[in-house]
């Protein structure tokens, strides 16, 4: 007999609404073994994502009752009712106690200042009071939220419907991943010791600048410039404060040397595309051949030293002129053209020369101290961001990660944004972070969606491979009963909140008992089926989760009448480890009436 891992039974939920309580959930009952891959499948709105999220903490709905054990261990908590009671109370109070404390300081401000403050301390020390009672009285779910963080990630984690739901786009993933691993504790000890690292932060200011000076030297040779003529122009101006009549010819001069600065340094760079002394830092091979209507250049990738080519179109958007330049020679048209594109920057140097002129308007004793001030608010942020950054153990901990869930080229991902990969190379940054910490029990939710045939097939390989390997557990949800077959081991069919059939699946494919999963299967295209034949459909559609019936909630789809829709059928185990709902209708092939 298998072990069981995470065991789910008898579990009701329901969500709050303005119309009243939803039920989700109703009577549910899960078992996952483990090394076992389990698939939940029915349709959209049936309680699968529900489900999962209930198992990990993180749903939004109240649990009514039921259980949800992770190796003997119970993951529901629920106050008492008395407790409960109590913490709302003491939210409420707190909630008015603030709002008359506002009133007390109108009443202090307009009214009368001694009586005014005495109802505001009155009023804080109410909040206060109710404050402290409610934090006293959650001391038990503080605990168990506390514990609910350790398990997510060390011993269950969840692969999201969508990536991007789990995925930060501001950082790195190579940070994201580390992130995971350091708040549970798995990252490897540095190679650096710690006073080198401390140095290295305190010195991080002076590399960011240097970084930023050796990637971008234009850019940063003309923001250099500017400071210079503002700083410049102060002192022309003298010790006056703010901007002066006779500094007008500072403003004009400034209208003439930014605009024509931006398109120096575009030019220069469209100069430098142009030439063949490429340096090997660049990495960037570039051919111009004229072919048809526009030109093909070879580049190579930084990131991976890929070659590849890429075709302009361009005949359709040159103006008579440029056609004409073309005709002369193919760089000087080229030329003409990247300048053609540096002036549509113009607009942006005429912001640059308002933000100077602001800049000159203000004394040059403010702008100094604002300078000073910014720098000195952005430098812890450069030094912890700078101290915090990856020990090159760690860099090879996250690659080796990347490696495990078969993403190409490594050392080039960690270093790349969520938007930069494309949607099967997220999932599977997501399947890394997931799989960082080596779950026991990992729940996939959808983890195929949207995705071509060639990457979901990879992504189920993975899975498929981190059970073999790593003796990861499943919990499958997906709609795709064909992905269902190929992996799973035992499958669950779910409808309107219920559980109406659990089987083994190879049990479940050859004699599907309830008539929703016969129905599923009716509606799954058929390489036997008629070329363009039109698939069966369910009749009817999911009933309202409002007006759900005590009884068989098939049988309210269907539109039957009589004592099925006033009492449930029980779950019986027609054979060995096959449980159906026994509503006797639904168990009558001959009910099955798909159009």
């Amino acid at each position: 007999m298998s072990e069981k891992l995470l065991e789910i039974s008898g579990l009701r939920v329901h969500f709050d609404t303005l119309d009243g309580q939803v039920e989700a959930l109703n009577s549910v009952d899960l078992e996952v073994n483990k090394g076992q891959i389990m698939g939940l499948v029915g349709e959209s709105g049936c309680g699968k994502s529900v489900t999962s999220l209930v198992t990990i903490g993180l749903a939004t709905c109240e649990v009514d009752e039921g259980s949800v054990k992770y190796e003997g261990e119970e993951l529901l908590f629920r106050d008492s009712e008395s407790t409960s009671q109590i913490k709302e109370i003491s939210g409420y109070i707190v909630v008015m106690s603030v709002l008359l404390s506002i009133f007390g300081g109108f009443w202090t401000i307009l009214i009368d200042p001694i009586q005014g403050r005495n109802i505001l301390l009155g009023f804080a020390l109410v909040s206060s009071v109710s404050w402290g009672v409610g934090f006293l009285f959650s001391k038990e779910s503080r605990a168990h939220e506390k514990f609910m963080r350790w398990v997510r990630g060390n011993e269950i984690s969840m692969i999201f419907q969508e990536p991007m739901t789990a995925l930060n786009p501001l950082y790195s993933v190579e940070k994201q991943i580390s992130e995971v691993m350091r708040e549970h504790d798995r990252l490897v000890d540095p190679e650096t010791p710690t006073i080198n690292r401390i140095g290295e932060a305190l010195f991080s200011p002076f590399s960011l600048i240097y970084r930023t000076l050796a990637a971008k030297p234009q850019s940063s040779a003309a923001f250099l410039s500017v400071m210079a003529f503002v700083i410049i122009a102060h002192r022309g101006i003298g010790a006056r404060q703010g901007f002066a009549d006779e500094a007008q010819s500072w403003i004009w001069l400034l209208m003439l040397v930014v605009p024509l600065m931006y398109s120096i340094s575009n030019i220069s760079r469209v100069r430098h595309m142009l030439t063949d002394e490429m340096s090997l830092e660049e990495r960037v091979a570039m051919e111009t051949s004229f072919s048809g209507s526009g030109f093909s250049m070879d580049r190579i990738d930084p990131r991976t030293g890929t070659v590849f080519s890429e075709y302009s179109h361009m005949e359709s958007d040159m103006t008579g002129y440029e056609l004409w330049l073309r005709g002369l020679n193919p760089r000087v048209w080229l030329f003409a053209h990247r300048f053609s594109v540096s002036l549509q920057g113009l607009p942006a140097a005429l912001a640059i020369t308002i933000v100077v002129f602001l800049m000159l308007w203000m004394p040059f004793s403010s702008l100094m101290g604002m300078v000073v001030i910014s720098s000195l608010l952005a430098l812890p942020v450069i030094i912890g961001i700078d101290f915090l950054r990856l020990d090159p153990a760690h860099s090879r901990q996250v690659q080796g990660i990347l490696e495990d869930v078969r993403i190409p080229n490594p050392e080039a991902v960690v270093k790349m944004y969520p938007h930069e990969l494309s949607g099967g190379m997220r999932q599977r940054v997501m399947i890394g972070m997931m799989m960082s910490c080596e779950p026991k029990l990992l729940i996939a939710d959808e983890p195929t969606t949207a995705l071509d045939v060639t990457i979901q097939a990879q992504i189920l390989k993975l899975m498929m491979d981190l059970r073999d390997e790593k003796g990861t557990s499943i919990l499958l949800i997906t709609h795709d009963l064909g992905v269902i077959a190929e992996m799973c081991d035992d499958v669950t069919v779910m409808y309107a909140g219920r559980v109406v059939e659990r089987a083994p699946v190879e049990e479940l494919f050859a004699n599907p008992l309830h008539a929703y999963t016969r129905g599923l299967m009716a509606c799954t295209p058929n390489i036997a089926s008629t070329r363009k034949s039109i698939l069966p459909a369910i009749p009817g559609q999911v009933a309202n989760p409002s007006d759900f019936v005590s009884g068989c909630r098939f049988c309210q789809r269907m539109d039957r009448q009589g004592s099925t829709l006033t009492t449930r059928p029980q779950m019986i185990e027609s054979s060995p480890g096959h449980w159906v709902e026994a509503c006797q209708i639904c168990l009558d092939e001959e009910e099955d009436k798909w159009e």
